[in-house]
C-alpha cells in the first residue's frame, strides 16, 4: 500500500501574532463514480445524449446514499460515437445543470471494428472541480477475428484507461479507471473475444504494480460469474479485481439478483435500436482492486454500490424498471427512455488532508517562565459526510529548544485536536527549534509539515545584575565592592542598583535581597552573610566619611 503524501514545508518569520497555517487546496473529499452504457452507439442517427438523460444525471447527483449526496465526479460511458460529439453532449448537459465549465471530457477516440462506429467507444466525463484527468490511453487488439480459425481473437473496440487525480491531492492519491464495452452475445466465439480483452486489461493493470488503485467498469455482456473473462479479471496478481458486493452466480433472469440487474429497463421500444425485454441481466459493473476495499486512503464506501433506480421492487423478471419504486416516477420513466441499460453508481472515500495550525508565538519570553504553544492538527478534507474521507493518523514531534510531542487520530468534520509544545526558557538568549507533524494515513495530502520557530529568552529586570548575565551572584558583588564609594558617574554597570548616581550601601542591600530571592548558593567567603553585610555597609560608610573629614 502506498503511504507517501504531499510534503508541505511552512516557513515564516515569527511575530507576536504570527500564526502558521498549512492547508490544502479545497477538494470535495469523496467521489461519486458512475458507469453508464447510454445506447448512443446503436443507431447512426443518434449521436447525442437523449433529453431524458438530464433527469437521470441530476437525480444521481441528488440521491442520498450512506449519508452522501453529491453531483457526479466521474462518469464513464459506453457506446459513444466520438468524444467530440457524443461525449461532449453529456458535458453540455451536466454543465447545463451545474454551471458552465464545471465538467469536461476525455479526448481520445479509441479504435472500433465497426466502420460506422456503431459499436460505440468508451468515453469519460469528469467534474473539473473535484477531479483532474492526468492521462488517457486506448489499448487492445481491435478487430473482428473470433479466434476460431487459430488466429488471435480480437476485441471489438479499444479499452480506455484513464488516470485520475482528486483535486487537492498529489500523485499518491491517483487512481485508474478501465472503461470497456465487451463483445455481446453468447457462444465460444464471443467468449473468446471477451476473454482477450480481459487479458489485455489485466496485463496492463498488473504492470502498474502492487498498491495500484483501479476500477474496472463497463458493459461486460455476460450472464454469469463463471464466464472466462470475468474469472480472468478476478485472478491473482497485482491488478486482481474484486466485486465490492461479492455477488457471484448465474445472474440472468435470476430473482436472487433482481436488485443488481442493469439491462434492460424497458420492455417496450422507446427509441430506435433499443434492446428491450425488461430488467433481467447484470451486464454493467464496477469491479476494483483490493486497494479500493481496505478502508484506507482511497477506498470504496460499503453500501453505496447500486444499479441506479433499481431496489428490486419492479419484480423479476422482464419487467420495466418503471414498475418499481427505486426512484421518483419521473426518473424511472426517464430510465426507460434514455438507454437500454441502468447506470451503476458507487461512492468512494478519499485520503485525509492534514491541516496544521501553530498558535501565535511570542517573540520574547521571560527567563524561567512556563510557556507553551498550542498546535491544532485537523483532518480538513472537505466532506459532505464523515465517511467521505479516511481518518488522519498523525505524529507530532519537536527538536531544538522545544519539548513535547503527541500522536493522534482525527476524522473529517472533527474540528481537530490541540496539543501543547513547550518552550525551553531555562537560560537566556536566542532559541530555535522545529515542529514536525507527519501522517501515516495512506495517500494523505500535506502528510509532512515542518515549522521552524525562534524566540528570545530574556532575564527579568534585576537591578543588582550589574554584568547583565541574567543572574545576581558573586560577580555582581565584586563589581559593587570595586566601585563602592563612587559618588559621581555611577551606573548600573559600576554597581549603582538604584540608579541614584552613587554606589553605596543601599545598592548592596538591593544585591543582597535579589541574591537571596534567586535561591542561589553562597557566593564563597567573599560574599558576606546578611548580618555581616550590614556591618560591612556601615564600615564602608564610616571609612568613607573619615576620608572626607581628613581632607
Amino acid at each position: 500500500m502506498r503511504r507517501a503524501g504531499r510534503l508541505a514545508k511552512c516557513v515564516a518569520a515569527l511575530g507576536a501574532a504570527m500564526i502558521y497555517l498549512c492547508v490544502a487546496s479545497p477538494a470535495t473529499a469523496q467521489l461519486r463514480i458512475v458507469t453508464y452504457n447510454t445506447a448512443t452507439g446503436q443507431n447512426p442517427g443518434t449521436q447525442t445524449a437523449r433529453p431524458e438523460t438530464s433527469i437521470i444525471l441530476q437525480a444521481i447527483g441528488a440521491e442520498l446514499k450512506a449519508g452522501i449526496s453529491k453531483p457526479i465526479d466521474v462518469l464513464l460511458l459506453q457506446e459513444q460515437f466520438s468524444m467530440q460529439v457524443t461525449t461532449q453532449s453529456f458535458v453540455d448537459m451536466l454543465n447545463g445543470i451545474y454551471g458552465a465549465g464545471v465538467y469536461a471530457r476525455s479526448t481520445i477516440n479509441g479504435s472500433t471494428s465497426d466502420p460506422q462506429a456503431r459499436a460505440g467507444r468508451p468515453g469519460l466525463v469528469y467534474n473539473t472541480q473535484t477531479v483532474q484527468l492526468v492521462s488517457e490511453i486506448a489499448f487492445g487488439n481491435v478487430g473482428t477475428n473470433d479466434g476460431l480459425d487459430g488466429n488471435p481473437a480480437q476485441q471489438p473496440r479499444s479499452t480506455m484507461r484513464y488516470q485520475l487525480r482528486p483535486i487537492g491531492y498529489d500523485s499518491s492519491a491517483d487512481f485508474y479507471a478501465y472503461d470497456s464495452h465487451y463483445k455481446s452475445d453468447t457462444g465460444t466465439d464471443n467468449n473468446n473475444r471477451r476473454l482477450v480483452e480481459a487479458q489485455a486489461i489485466r496485463t496492463n493493470s498488473d504492470a502498474l504494480g502492487e498498491g495500484t488503485h483501479a476500477i474496472y467498469v463497463g458493459d461486460y455482456n455476460i450472464q454469469s460469474s463463471s464466464q472466462a473473462m470475468y474469472q480472468h479479471l478476478l485472478s491473482a496478481g497485482p491488478g486482481q479485481a474484486f466485486d465490492p458486493i461479492n455477488s457471484p452466480g448465474s445472474w440472468t433472469s435470476n430473482s436472487n439478483f433482481t436488485s443488481i440487474h442493469t439491462q434492460s429497463p424497458s420492455n417496450s421500444t422507446q427509441f430506435s435500436g433499443q434492446t428491450i425485454g425488461g430488467v433481467d441481466d447484470r451486464f454493467d459493473f464496477q469491479l476494483m482492486t483490493g486497494e479500493m476495499l481496505d478502508n484506507e486512503g482511497l477506498s470504496y464506501i460499503p453500501g453505496t454500490y447500486r444499479a441506479f433506480g433499481n431496489n428490486g421492487t419492479h419484480g423479476c423478471c422482464n419487467n420495466s424498471i418503471a414498475d418499481g419504486t427505486g426512484a421518483a416516477p419521473a426518473v424511472l420513466d426517464a430510465l426507460t427512455k434514455a438507454s437500454d441499460h441502468l447506470p451503476v453508481v458507487a461512492d468512494y472515500q478519499l485520503p485525509a488532508i492534514m491541516g496544521v495550525q501553530v498558535a501565535a508565538m511570542p517573540t520574547t519570553v521571560t527567563l524561567g517562565a512556563s510557556i507553551s504553544v498550542g498546535i491544532t492538527i485537523s483532518n480538513i478534507a472537505n466532506v459532505v459526510a464523515v465517511n467521505g474521507a479516511d481518518e488522519l493518523d498523525y505524529t507530532l514531534s519537536v527538536s531544538g529548544d522545544l519539548f513535547g510531542g503527541a500522536t493522534g487520530i482525527d476524522f473529517a468534520i472533527g474540528g481537530g485536536n490541540v496539543h501543547q509544545v513547550g518552550l525551553n526558557t531555562a537560560t537566556p538568549g536566542m532559541k530555535s527549534g522545529v515542529i514536525t507533524v507527519s501522517s501515516s494515513s495512506q495517500g494523505a495530502a500535506h502528510a509532512l509539515q515542518t515549522f521552524p520557530v525562534s524566540f528570545e529568552v530574556l532575564a527579568p529586570f534585576l537591578a543588582a545584575d550589574f554584568n547583565e548575565d541574567g543572574f545576581v551572584d558573586g560577580a555582581d558583588l565584586t563589581t559593587w565592592k570595586t566601585s563602592f564609594g563612587l559618588a559621581s558617574g555611577a551606573t548600573k554597570a559600576t554597581g549603582d542598583a538604584n540608579l541614584d548616581g552613587a554606589v553605596d550601601g543601599a545598592d548592596y542591600l538591593t544585591w543582597q535581597r535579589q541574591f537571596n530571592a534567586a535561591g542561589s548558593a553562597a557566593v564563597s567567603s567573599t560574599v558576606p552573610e546578611p548580618a555581616a553585610g550590614v556591618m560591612l555597609v556601615a564600615g564602608f560608610a564610616l571609612l568613607f566619611q573619615r576620608r572626607r573629614s581628613h581632607r
